[in-house]
């Protein structure tokens, strides 16, 4: 290889080797999870396209020296050859050879012999020829020629020779081996044009790498629309509703079942033997229904935790405002979340208010839109630093606005909390 060719196959490898660093960085670091989910294609394919790239660069570095073989079998006709046998010749080979040119003529010419030629040529002889031509040209008296060519590249000028011009058209032309790896801009570009391209190519994963954040800041949120809530949404309420039908999974803790058999408690200094005779024969207490959806349902779907709050994710609070029959069961009922806090920008004009929201991802944390819900404390809002992770506890309830039902969480208690593993709900 030229010295250019050899810098620019360098540079070509180095910038596939920095592109499989950085994705196999984001991988190995585990930066990888702030950006897509857990589920599906997209984790792995970061780790494979790493590993690819990395492949494919070594594999380019370790051939490097390898020549291509010589041009064999490839047709160089004017287009390939890289030869011009039309132009800068010099000669005007378009008219029969005279006598006496003292050319060595290497072209396959139609010719008439006349007399005193000498020549064999095997088509059109006159008298006294005595020679051998291989091929057909059209030469005159005392030409006295040696028309066997050497052409190392097979070419057909098509043309004839003129008598007594002086030059030798013996055309020994050798092609030298064609190096037939592809041709880029790194290559056919000038400097100028080459530190462009690799700037182009090496500069933006790079600064991603260092600079791009694994977080969404306070003014990417609210410019994602945190304050501009549809309640009435149901585009992905299925995956959050707190309906127990068997569309998702409980999220409630299992709770022991006590066998049928299991003999009642013996009665002694510290039981009540009458009390135990009562609560044996007492009736189940009935659950409190609300048409098709109940507390005991709410029950049986989501976790409580030590206290008995209802531990919800902020975007199972969020659909609650579009599903009147669950308003009715979980409104006055307990409930806690974690969540990051914004101040609150609407409704708000006492201060009593802050907002707390969750990023959902459909695939990527490029597409990641914020879920969020007001929280009223009744009087003058704590202060929290934007963005920071709370836990809340409070009661759920409801209130019209035009004509969305908006979910409010009536807080009785927040405290500044750690980051779950997922910032971003998949």
């Amino acid at each position: 290889m030229s010295g250019t060719r050899t810098f620019t196959h360098l540079i070509s490898i180095a910038l596939l080797l920095l592109w499989s660093a950085v994705l196999l960085y984001f991988h190995y670091s585990g930066r990888v999870n702030e950006y897509l989910p857990g589920d599906g294609i997209f984790r792995p394919m970061v780790l494979y396209t790493g590993i690819g790239l990395a492949i494919m660069g070594l594999f380019n570095l370790l051939t490097m020296g390898s020549e291509v073989a010589g041009c064999e079998g490839h047709d160089h006709g004017a287009g390939g050859c890289g030869h011009d046998h039309d132009k800068d010749c010099g000669h005007d080979h378009s008219k029969e050879a005279k006598s006496g040119c003292g050319h060595d003529h290497d072209h396959k010419h139609e010719h008439v012999h006349h007399e005193g030629c000498g020549h064999d040529h095997g088509h059109v002889h006159h008298e006294g020829c005595g020679h051998d031509h291989a091929h057909d040209q059209a030469h005159h008296e005392g030409c006295g020629h040696d028309h066997a060519h050497a052409h190392g590249g097979d070419h057909d000028h098509g043309h004839a020779a003129k008598s007594g011009c002086g030059h030798d058209h013996s055309h020994d032309h050798v092609h030298a081996p064609h190096d037939h790896h592809g041709h880029g801009i790194l290559e056919e570009s000038g400097w100028t044009g080459r530190l462009v391209a690799i700037l182009i190519l090496a500069a933006p994963i790079t600064w991603a790498a260092i600079k791009s954040p694994d977080r969404y800041s306070a003014n990417a949120v609210m410019n994602k629309g945190v304050y501009n809530q549809n309640y009435n949404s149901t585009a992905r309420a299925d995956e959050f509703t707190l309906r127990g039908d068997g569309s998702k999974p409980s999220r409630a803790a299992p709770k022991p079942v006590p066998m049928p058999d299991t003999p009642l408690p013996a009665p002694d200094k510290f039981n009540d033997p009458e009390a135990v005779a009562k609560a044996s024969s007492a009736p189940p207490k009935e659950a409190q229904s609300y048409g098709s959806f109940t507390l005991e349902d709410l029950k049986q779907q989501i976790e409580q935790n030590s206290k008995g709050e209802f531990v919800l994710q902020v975007p199972e609070i969020y659909y609650t405002g579009g599903d009147l029959e669950v308003q009715r069961v979980i409104t006055g009922q307990p409930i806690e979340t974690t969540a990051q806090v914004l101040p609150e920008k609407v409704n708000n004009a006492d201060g009593h208010r802050l907002r707390i929201f969750r990023m959902l991802v459909q695939c990527c944390a490029a597409d990641a839109r914020p879920y969020s819900v007001p929280v009223d404390f009744g009087k003058k809002a704590p202060d929290f630093k934007e963005m920071t992770w709370v836990k809340i506890s409070g009661i759920m309830s409801y209130e019209k606005d035009g004509d969305q039902t908006i979910p409010v969480i009536k807080a009785t208690s927040i405290e500044e909390t750690t980051a779950p593993d997922n910032t971003m709900i998949y």
